[in-house]
């Protein structure tokens, strides 16, 4: 029980972390609703000029024997991002034997520069400097200026107005994953950290199970934006086949022994066949924004290079 449940942990937690970042080719000008196109360019410039934002993300992933849910609060200021949240996973196998972790966060950004205070298993704060290809997505994403929001248009593929009156307007946008993944193989490309990994076996096989879930997928999102103010009330997002192609991708590649081992094979089909995966985001007035800081003993969080330090150091 305890390998499965390591096994899924190590899983999820890769998942939700690509949740986190990308809130595909090209598609010809024939394929597009131009007048949608139009619409959704328009509701991007009008609302990207508030700098603040006050959200909420709430990300679920389930399968049959698990559950997991991060929950969010974040501000944005210009270029900077302070965000609350909670990681909760549970897992019953069919013995019903019951294990759940619980991971309170932090994460503070400026610019490109990504902190991440996280609670290890005896609730003591940890640090860790995120990379700075993660760091770059994320800033293009949360605080976008306008050579970034040009370049986030370029993901979409195709965009559908489901409701547009004098108060609200409602699109449905998807987006090529191909596309997004071009340019987040750009980012990895640029950062050292990531080019000391490039060589690495592992590193290279979930790459390319991640790559192989980008390109077979095309992920939407529904966005509604209150027209009086011009400002954004909700964005859902519905990644499930993504994550479903991704361990596809993995089950289908035969050369892998460490897939083939029965507890995993086992995992990666259920997720494969019968997981979802949403981000249902909120957006709230900004004159409403509560106070956000980083608790005392977070500020004293001890820096490591990985989450896992602990349970390599148990290992030794």
């Amino acid at each position: 029980m305890k390998k499965i449940f390591n096994a899924a942990k190590i899983f999820v937690t890769g998942i939700f972390l690509a949740g986190i970042l990308f809130i595909g080719g090209k598609v010809s000008a024939a394929e597009v609703n131009q007048e949608a196109m139009q619409i959704f360019l328009e509701t991007v410039e009008q609302t990207s000029k508030f700098d603040d934002r006050v959200f909420r993300h709430d990300i679920h992933f389930f399968v049959p024997q698990a559950t997991a849910e991060l929950g969010i609060y974040g501000t944005t200021e210009k270029d900077s991002l302070l965000v609350r949240g909670l990681f909760e996973f549970w897992m019953v196998d069919k013995d019903a034997n019951y294990e759940s972790v619980e991971r309170p966060f932090y994460i503070t950004q400026d610019k490109n520069n990504m902190v991440i205070y996280a609670q290890n298993d005896k609730k003591k704060w940890e640090k860790m400097t995120a990379p700075t290809s993660a760091a770059n997505m994320v800033d293009m994403f949360a605080t976008p200026d306008a050579t970034q929001l040009a370049k986030m248009t370029e993901f979409v593929k195709d965009v559908t107005v489901l409701q547009d009156n004098d108060n609200s307007r409602t699109l449905l946008v998807k987006i090529d994953g191909a596309k997004i993944l071009e340019e987040i193989k750009a980012e990895m490309a640029k950062d050292p950290e990531v080019q000391k990994q490039k060589d690495d076996e592992f590193s290279k096989m979930i790459l390319g199970y991640f790559e192989d879930g980008f390109k077979n997928s095309d992920l939407w999102y529904m966005w509604t934006v209150d027209k009086t103010k011009w400002q954004t009330t909700t964005m859902n997002f519905n990644l499930s086949s993504l994550l479903q192609n991704i361990a596809t991708s993995a089950l289908n590649d035969t050369s892998n022994a460490f897939v083939s081992m029965e507890p995993i094979r086992e995992i990666l089909e259920t997720v494969a066949y019968y997981s979802e995966f949403k981000v249902y985001t909120t957006f709230l007035n900004p004159a409403a924004k509560e106070k956000l800081q980083l608790p005392k003993q977070a500020l004293k969080a001890k820096e490591v290079k990985s989450f896992n330090d602990n349970d390599k150091s148990k290992k030794k």
